[in-house]
């Protein structure tokens, strides 16, 4: 409650997609409890996703993610684009024993035993996930399933509202 609290704090006062992104990490780990927490967005033009921000982990951690989100091999059979494609979170609550888990050995060594990945979902498409990391097994139940559900809603409200006072600010001062 306190990190969705917090979300909600952040979603008023903020104008930047990049602060917005920034601190919703931020928020998860320190007000949420989340060994480590990722927002990775859909690039269109090249068709993957990547990570534009995450708190939490070293940095080690974030390249094998990044390089995996990247991969022309293995990208498809992320958790990540499952979610994106389904438009539904995918929770691994045993992520050690996972098969679905592509860096089981990583996240393990870094202490990460259970994850949710949740889509931000704007008009209606998948524009990028929020993944979430804990210390413990079979911690996304039903109940935190909601919340935290709730507050990827938030974040992707944020998305459209912020992109779409981008649009206006732009076309307010340049010609189409």
């Amino acid at each position: 409650y306190a990190m969705l609290s917090g979300i909600t704090k952040l979603i008023v006062r903020v104008r930047d997609l990049d602060e917005l992104y920034r601190e919703a990490c931020r928020i998860a780990v320190e007000e949420g409890g989340f060994l480590m927490s990722l927002i990775t967005l859909v690039d269109q033009q090249h068709r993957q996703s990547l990570p534009v921000a995450s708190a939490g982990k070293d940095k080690e951690l974030m390249a094998a993610i990044k390089a995996l989100l990247t991969s022309t091999r293995d990208a498809a059979s992320t958790m990540v684009a499952r979610a994106i494609r389904e438009k539904a979170a995918v929770v691994s609550n045993e992520s050690e024993t996972d098969v679905r888990v592509l860096l089981r050995a990583k996240y393990a060594a870094s202490g990460i035993r259970s994850m949710v990945v949740l889509p931000l979902i704007v008009l209606d498409e998948a524009v990028g996930v929020l993944s979430l990391y804990s210390s413990e097994v079979g911690f996304f139940q039903e109940e935190e399933l909601k919340l935290l559900t709730e507050l990827a809603s938030d974040v992707a409200y944020a998305i459209d509202y912020i992109g779409k006072q981008d649009r206006l600010e732009y076309l307010a001062y340049n010609d189409e």
